[in-house]
Order: structure tokens, then sequence, then C-alpha cells
């Protein structure tokens, strides 16, 4: 019996794709809080990776001073924050109100001060704490401040304690928010003023895990109340199950362990490849989640100090180009008074910074192959694109235009050094060094044709097809016509460009009307707002498809298409029902991991097992499909011409499926299903379950097999034209 592995998202309005592009089209989770943090990925200094457990007033004035002169914070790099050690043991001392007390002797001005000097700077000032009520407010049953309650009015459990690094297990006990809810914000509260009092910018609680939701919420809370705009963040290692609570309280989440190595005498070496390489496993996860307001932290960017970061000059360059495709912040845990030119000039490289600031997180094309691809789509049509040699000597790297969504030539610009590379027809490749990359700016020429999947667009209320008459939208009974054929294309962020397959013009609101009523009609693509859409699920099956220029939803009138404020009403409810063209011959592209079905050795023979393999252009990655009675098709392979078949048959979940003859029988017959934007699953006409990558594996050889339906994005696939 095959183990499975969850891979959907609890709570996640949308699938987790990894693939360009190809993430259900769902808006982001909504914050609970409008409080006007972190439009964009923030960027600074943390002390831990370098001053680690030995911060100080004149060590964190050293580095915010440093910050200043060395350029950096001309460059968007405003936050000093310190880490944990600046307090003195909660299970033994805290203040008259039961919080945590500023150590003197590392801090004899206070934290008041550090704030006010990180200020006068022109920065920002931010510091950390743990969840919980230190022991020492127990034991000492400490007033809350402006109440008359005590700490004891908050506590239930006296055998079990929060997380706390510096002085460990023993010092902080769990709040009992159920117990006295409002005693228990109150202190939450009273912490927060004192934290603003400092002049605090910017609060990081470490030691966050499953267990610790309410203390989220409530410190949110907390610091909203507090009077000042107050950043929250949340470490460590961070369980994606419970991304939608992270994203509606905080402002930044860390999704993996410590950056640092912890692998010399002293600071240095600050990390190592092994460290800044487990990202590119842990992110795709995470990717839906990031946006304005909140983003994927992958915690400290070691470059600054030349050989003593403990990556190579290709491995800096590398985790910058990393963690700015993903839009995550760029807080840097180097020494600022030592910093080499070198990295400085990575660092500050305004071409880059403008990719991290634009908060708009890539999705790796194919993550089973060790040169990897990943690609985010901007507003303006262009791509963002990052090619990684993640293997040990040096290989060539390539981005296939049609993995982005389009065919025909580009322009391409390295961003890294701002050089025009000209014009690239259908592929652009690079050799790289053992973990070196290249960030590039892939911009399609005019007319290019789109690769994504072909659908109709079916109005839930009418049955009618979305279609066009002339420029106008408008829906009309099924013709069998290209011009009720759309292509979804990736807009940037969660936006997609909707184009007619017989125009390649797109569905657009004209004049940016705002007005309810206005027909929509088609038109070049001009990039404006007005011409990109969100598409929401609605439970039923179906999606809302908003626009972005007004949050205005596509509905009916009549026969015409128009825009309406979003109502629920069933005409502004659209199926969408993949096309699969007679004459393609597709590549079939999981959802979780980009990984190819393939046939075990390019074999031709009835019975060779069906697997999962990097991308390698072979005709044994080819299918095309065949319609057959009762909306079922057949999936051929190029290569062999046999079909994608359940053995036996059988219907014992995990098994894996082969290519066989067509013998006519159910086992080799699948219904083609929607799964999300340019996602689709196949389900056996046989049994009903699902073609399944076995526990969303990313190495050659998973095998490819049957399983009941489980929400997984490892059930879910992209259907990809070749070039």
């Amino acid at each position: 019996m095959h183990r499975r592995v969850r891979t959907l998202l609890a709570g996640a309005a949308v699938t987790a794709s990894v693939l360009l592009g190809l993430v259900p089209g769902a808006a982001f989770p909504a914050r609970a809080e409008a409080n006007g943090v972190a439009p964009t990925p923030p960027m600074g200094w943390s002390s831990w990776s370098f001053i680690r457990s030995n911060p100080t007033e004149t060590n964190i004035e050293a580095q915010a001073l440093a910050l200043k002169n060395s350029g950096l914070l001309a460059h968007g790099y405003q936050y000093v924050n310190v880490d944990d050690f600046w307090y003195l043991n909660p299970a033994g001392t805290v203040d008259a109100y039961g919080r945590w007390v500023t150590d003197p002797a590392r801090f004899p001005h206070g934290m008041g001060a550090v704030g006010s000097y990180v200020h006068g700077l022109g920065e920002k000032f931010g510091m950390y704490l743990t969840p919980g009520v230190p022991v020492a407010a127990y034991q000492q049953n400490t007033p809350i401040q402006g109440t008359s309650w005590h700490a004891r009015d908050i506590v239930s459990n006296t055998s079990s304690y929060e997380t706390n690094y510096n002085f460990g297990s023993g010092s902080m006990y769990y709040i009992d928010y159920a117990k006295n809810p409002a005693a228990a914000q109150a202190f939450l509260n009273s912490w927060a003023d004192q934290l603003a009092s400092y002049g605090v910018d910017y609060v990081k609680i470490d030691g966050v895990g499953d267990w610790d939701p309410a203390d989220v919420q409530h410190w949110s809370q907390a610091l909203n109340q507090a009077g000042r705009p107050i950043h929250l963040e949340l470490s460590n290692s961070l369980d994606p199950a419970n991304a939608g609570t992270w994203r509606r309280y905080a402002n930044g989440w860390r999704i993996e362990g410590d950056v640092e190595c912890y692998c010399g005498s002293g600071s240095y070496p600050l990390t190592n490849w092994s460290h800044v390489a487990a990202r590119f496993a842990d992110v795709p996860q995470w990717i839906p989640f990031a946006g304005p307001g909140g983003w994927n932290d992958l915690d400290s960017v070691e470059v600054g100090n030349g050989s003593n970061d403990g990556l190579t000059a290709d491995e800096r360059r590398t985790q910058l180009t990393l963690w700015a495709i993903e839009g995550a912040p760029l807080l840097l845990g180097t020494d600022l008074t030592s910093l080499d030119p070198a990295d400085l000039a990575l660092l500050t490289n305004d071409r880059v910074i403008a990719v991290d600031q634009a908060g708009v997180p890539a999705r790796p094309v194919d993550r089973v192959a060790q040169q990897q691809v990943w690609g985010a789509a901007n507003t303006d049509g262009s791509y963002t694109v990052a090619l990684f040699n993640l293997g040990s000597g040096t290989a060539t790297a390539t981005a296939h235009f049609t993995d982005l969504g389009f065919s025909g030539s580009a322009d391409v610009q390295d961003l890294w050094s701002g050089t025009d590379l000209g014009s690239a027809t259908g592929a652009f490749s690079a050799s790289l060094a053992a973990h070196a990359s290249r960030l590039l700016r892939i911009t399609p020429a005019a007319g290019d044709a789109f690769t994504t999947l072909h659908y109709h667009l079916v109005d839930a209320a009418t049955g009618q097809y979305l279609g066009t008459s002339g420029s106008a939208l408008v829906t009309a009974a099924a013709d069998g016509a290209a011009d009720q054929q759309w292509q979804l294309v990736p807009a940037g962020r969660d936006g997609y460009r909707i184009a007619n397959a017989a125009s390649g013009e797109l569905a657009n609101v004209p004049g940016n009307s705002t007005t309810a009523g206005t027909q929509l009609i088609q038109y070049p693509d001009d990039h404006g707002a007005n011409s990109q859409w969100t598409f929401t699920p609605n439970g039923s099956g179906g999606y809302t498809v908003t626009s972005h220029l007004d949050g205005q939803a596509l509905d009916v009138s009549g026969s015409a298409v128009v825009q309406e404020p979003a109502n629920g009403a069933a005409t502004q409810a659209w199926k969408l029902v993949p096309v699969l063209l007679p004459d393609a011959q597709y590549r079939i592209v999981n959802g979780a991991t980009g990984g190819r079905i393939d046939v075990n050795d390019d074999s031709t023979a009835d019975g060779a097992a069906i697997v999962q393999w990097q991308d390698n252009g072979q005709a044994d990655q080819r299918w095309s499909f065949v319609q057959q009675s009762g909306g079922a098709v057949t999936v051929v392979n190029a290569n062999s011409g046999k079909l994608l078949n359940i053995p036996g048959p059988t219907t014992s979940q995990g098994t894996q499926l082969i290519q066989y003859r067509d013998d006519g029988n159910s086992n080799s017959r699948w219904t083609v299903l929607d799964a999300g934007p340019n996602l689709v699953q196949f389900r056996s006409v046989y049994d009903g379950q699902l073609v399944d990558l076995n526990n969303s594996g990313t190495s050659n050889g998973t095998s490819v097999l049957q399983w009941p339906a489980d929400g997984g994005a490892n059930q879910t696939w992209s259907l990809l034209a070749p070039e």
C-alpha cells in the first residue's frame, strides 16, 4: 500500500500548484485588520545571525549607523531589529506589570533610547519576544496594568511551558485565553503599549507553533491598539496548514528553520549552501499566501561579509536571486560595520531590489530537475525569470517560453547586469556553474501566441457560451467556433488575461469605465487593469470573475456580457470547461512538482510503467486526447501510440498506471475535469479514481498511479502545448 501525504493546504482558497501562472486564480486570503503595514516586503537588518546572544546598546547602534552610512538605507533597507537576549530571565525577573525587563548591563539607557537613536537615523526599530506570560509574573501574581486583574487570572496550567529559546523551558507559561479573555487581552495590550512607547515598528514573535493561533490573534489585536503601525512577524518553521491564520493576523511568517549553519567557532561562517538550498523545496507550498500585507519569510539574507558569509560568490547571488524573486523580506544578518564591497554591490542592485519589492512570488516550472526555472508573470506582459543550477557541476538551464505561457520570440534582459541580451526564440538557455543563477526579464514580442489551455466559459444561469460579436462580448449557444474558446494567460499575482482563441484579443472593460452595466469588448492587450481578471471559486464548481479595474464581476444581461457589482447571482457564475485540441500533443505536468507524465525507458511495450520525469523534450512525454463516447477521452502517447491505462483492470487504490493498446475498455477512458485555471484532473471512467503522483515525490521515476480524490495538488495537472 502506498503511503499518502496530503498536499492540500488546509483552509487555503487555492490549490498550491507550483507551475508558473497555473495556480487557480482565487484572490489572496483577506487580512482581518487594515494596519497599513508591509505593502511590500520589509527590508533591513536583524541582530541574530552575527551578534547572536550578545546584543548591546553599543553594537546595535553601531549597526544602525552602518546601515545608513553604507548606503543601504538609501536603497530601502530601513529596519534595525534586535533579536533574542535583550532581556532578563522571565522565570525570575519581571517588571511591576509582569512583562520582560530589559537587561541593564546590555542596554543601560533602555530600549526606548535605542529606538530613538534608530529613528534619528531615519530608520525603523524592531524587537523580539516569545508567546506566553512569564513564570515570575505568575509566581508574584503581578497586576495587569490598568485593570483589577492579575497574572494568575490568565494561567491555568503550570506544568507545561511555551517555547523560549534564550532561557529554555521553564520561563514562560501558556496564556489561557478562555479563562478570562478580557484579562488576557489587557495583559498583551499593556505589553504592546510598552513596546510602542519604545518606538517599536516591528515585532518578531518567536517559537510560534500550531498551538499558538490564539496568541497570534490576540497579539495582532494588541499591536493594532498600540497607537502606531507595528509589523508583526512570526517565527519559525510554521505549518502551511495554518497559513490562512498566519496571513490573517500577521505581516510575515518564517517558512523554515534557521538559515544559519551554526558550523563555526563563532558567528562565522554565517550559513552554508545546504541551509540556503532547503528553501527551494519548502517555499512552493507557501506561494499562494504571499502578497501585500503579508510575506513568506525565508529568513535572513547572509550576504555582506564576503567569505565569512559561508557561501561562494555564486551562492551569494543565488540566495539574493531566490529571495528577490519570491518577494521575501530582505533582512540582512551580516556585520554591516565590515561590509565586503562586492557583496554591497549585490545588496544595492536596484533592479533586483525592484523584483523583490514588486511582491509577485515566482513559481518553479519543474522541481524534479536540478537545473530549475522559476518565473512570475508581470502586469506589463513581461515575465521575471530566474535560472538556477542546484547541481554540483556546471550545467545548462533552459527557460522554455511555452512553460511561461507563450510561444515565439522575446527580448531578454539580465537584471543583475542590466544588459539587454537580445531576442531569443522559443527558449533562453544559460550555462551555470554549480549553485549559480541568472535573473532575467523576458518580454514576449508583439503578436506572440499563447500556449495555455483552451476553455469554454459557460454561464451557470443560462448555459450559454462566452463568445464575440464583432468587438462586443456576448453569450450564445455552443457553436464549435473558435471565438467561443478562451485562454487564461497569467497577468501578475492573482490575475489573468482572458484571451480569445480566434482573435488573440482580450476581454476588456472599454474606456476603463466603472459604470455598472457596461458591455465588455475584446481589445488588443494594452496591459491595463481593465483587461485583467481574478477567478474566485464560488463553492459550486464555478467562478466569480472580477475585474482588476473596479472589482466588478463578469455578468450577463440578455445576450450581452457586462460588468456589474459582484452579488452572487447565478449569471455571475462561470464554469471553465477545458477544450482539448485534437491536433495538439500536450505535455502533462503535475501541479505539485512540475514533473512530466512519462513512459518509463521510452518503452513502446504494452504494460510499460507510467512515471514522472523531468522535462526532456522526448516524444514519450507528449500526449494527445481522442474523444470517445459520453464525453470521455483516451490519452494517447506520441511515442508508442498506446493509451494511459489502469492495469488489470483493478479498483485497488495506489495501482501504478501503465500504457496499453486500445482494447476498448473503460479502464483506458478518462474524464477531464476543471481543477482551477489552467489545471485539470483526470477521472477514470472505470472506477472514478484520479490520476495521482505518488506522495508528491520530486524524484525522476516517481510512480503515477490512481487514487481516490483527496484534494491534493498532486492530483492536478496542467496541459502545455509543445514548442
